[in-house]
């Protein structure tokens, strides 16, 4: 009997842990199709008239020295300005080892972000109304969408955080590499930009032509610290005091896309 209890036990935590995958995958699915772009959604890269000039995120190679002072951390340190300032410093090897001992001071930094939630408003903001009134009329007419005018719609952090434009750097770099989308905290659709299929307004129908710009929401924890290189001898290491840790949430715009919405009545 025991044996039979042994096997029925192994068993059932077999069955458990392969429904906790399927559920965890299912999960991992819902989340990676809830950032798929809708059919009513379009990327205007082309059509856009307003030609975007902000800065693309940075992807710094750490050099080896940064390499080896990050490994030495007890914390992940992620912001760019940082990594750049670390891969412009020389560390030179003293002839006179024993007699190097010091203390650099490079300030408090925001080192890391740590995304809790992410998701898609893809009517965030409303930017434009197209109207074609047929209600006088008894033939199909068309109806496209064109902006009236240059339309900018700006993010946000809704926290109070020391550091903001590192802190917006650091959200923006993980809600893109989650999302695969082009966001920015400044997206401008620009005046006259056309996009989407022609619309049918009916005769006696009034029809319109709403366009929004999509943002994502991003939720998490923004880690800060006093940042130190130390030097010893012949060892070098970063040394960070007074860790703390911040929770943080704002919207991203996405950058060239808009979303359409008709309706006739």
């Amino acid at each position: 009997m025991k044996g039979f209890a042994i096997i029925a036990t192994i068993m059932l935590l077999s069955i458990s842990s392969v429904l906790t995958g399927d559920i965890q995958a299912a999960e991992t699915e819902e989340d990676s199709d809830s950032f798929t772009k809708p059919d009513h959604v379009y990327n205007i890269t082309r059509e856009n008239t307003y030609s975007h000039t902000d800065r693309e995120l940075p992807e710094l190679e750490p050099s080896e020295l940064t390499k080896d002072l990050q490994e030495t951390a007890d914390v992940n340190i992620d912001n760019p300005e940082l990594v750049s300032l670390l891969n412009e410093s020389t560390i030179k090897d003293s002839k006179i080892p024993f007699g190097v001992n010091a203390s650099i001071y490079l300030g408090t930094w925001a080192l890391n972000y740590d995304s809790g939630h992410t998701e898609v408003n893809w009517e965030y903001e409303n930017i434009n109304a197209n109207e074609q009134d047929n209600r006088g009329g008894d033939s199909v007419v068309s109806l496209q969408y064109k902006q009236g005018q240059n339309k900018e719609v700006a993010g946000e952090l809704n926290s109070d955080v020391p550091q903001i434009d590192g802190v917006k750097n650091l959200m923006r770099m993980k809600a893109t590499d989650k999302t695969s989308l082009p966001l920015s905290f400044n997206a401008t659709i620009g005046q006259g930009t056309e996009v989407g299929p022609n619309y049918q307004v009916e005769g006696k129908k009034l029809g319109v032509l709403h366009g929004y710009v999509p943002a994502v929401h991003e939720e998490g924890t923004v880690t800060y610290g006093e940042v130190y290189v130390k030097v010893k001898g012949t060892k070098r290491s970063l040394e960070v005091k007074n860790i703390e840790k911040q929770a943080v949430d704002g919207w991203i715009p996405v950058k060239d896309h808009v979303a359409l919405k008709y309706s006739n009545g």
